[in-house]
């Protein structure tokens, strides 16, 4: 409400009976420049950008937190990192042989898987250059899944190797700790001659103590030996499976990690 004020009648007027009360127009705010109303516009700009920033971050982080959270229920004995590139590929790795990822773990279709190659240097070393990661060590705790990712074969497909048959063969011929049931599989799968489930299942098993052998020596004390005789039982599993993609995976990998150790 605008404030009053009395004043005195003029001479030779009648005073009222009560006080002339005369209303006083508030003053009007002065208009904003040009110059200001821009101002506040781009700071409310900035501070909506900031903001809208701030919440893709979080939701992409999440995003990655779940990709580590699917394969880290899986094998929760390794550790497990992801990020996104600035080639917007979101990489999946783990630190147990130069990113190479174990059987038996179904991966995030989103997902992209680092080429065969022995490398050196911590989990971090091996995610390289990302504009956001998400990480997991088996001293943590996994979440509890709260929707399922779709996942897919696809992350493992590389390019063919050349006569993967006879490769294989030859790989598993004069392998040191390599059970003889391996190659005679081998052979098996390549030439598409039948395969006994006890077979298989004698496969499963020294497939299990393999891995089990190498999670227990797992992070200081891995040796890459048995981490090859994984990668070709792997292969082998996956051949006799019918899943050449996989198996030319596995394979792929034992090949790149024992020739660099070779040299």
């Amino acid at each position: 409400m605008a404030s009053s004020a009395p004043v005195h009648p003029s001479a030779g007027q009648a005073s009222p009976a009560g006080p002339t009360v005369v209303r006083q127009t508030p003053t009007p705010a002065p208009p904003s420049s040009p110059s200001s109303l821009g101002t506040e516009a781009v700071a409310a700009t900035a501070t909506g950008a900031v903001a809208g920033a701030a919440s893709a971050n979080a939701a992409e982080r999440a995003r990655l937190e779940r990709f580590v959270a699917a394969v880290a229920r899986q094998q929760p004995r390794l550790a497990w990192a992801a990020g996104d590139r600035a080639d917007e590929t979101t990489v999946l790795t783990t630190d147990l042989a130069s990113g190479w990822i174990p059987p038996g773990i179904e991966l995030p279709a989103a997902i992209t898987l680092l080429s065969p190659e022995r490398r050196r240097g911590d989990i971090e070393t091996l995610l390289g250059e990302v504009t956001l990661a998400a990480g997991y060590t088996p001293i943590h705790l996994v979440p509890e899944e709260d929707e399922p990712i779709p996942t897919s074969p696809r992350p493992r497909r590389l390019p063919d190797i050349d006569e993967l048959g006879w490769e294989l063969n030859q790989a598993t011929q004069w392998r040191d700790g390599l059970p003889r049931l391996a190659h005679t599989l081998a052979k098996a799968a390549t030439s598409g001659t039948g395969v006994l489930d006890k077979e298989v299942e004698l496969l499963q098993t020294h497939l299990r103590e393999v891995s089990t052998r190498v999670l227990d020596s797992y992070p200081d004390n891995v040796d890459f030996h048995d981490v090859g005789n994984w990668q070709l039982l792997a292969a082998i599993e996956a051949l006799v499976a019918g899943d050449k993609s996989a198996a030319n995976y596995h394979l792929a990998w034992f090949q790149a990690c024992s020739t660099s150790m070779s040299q």
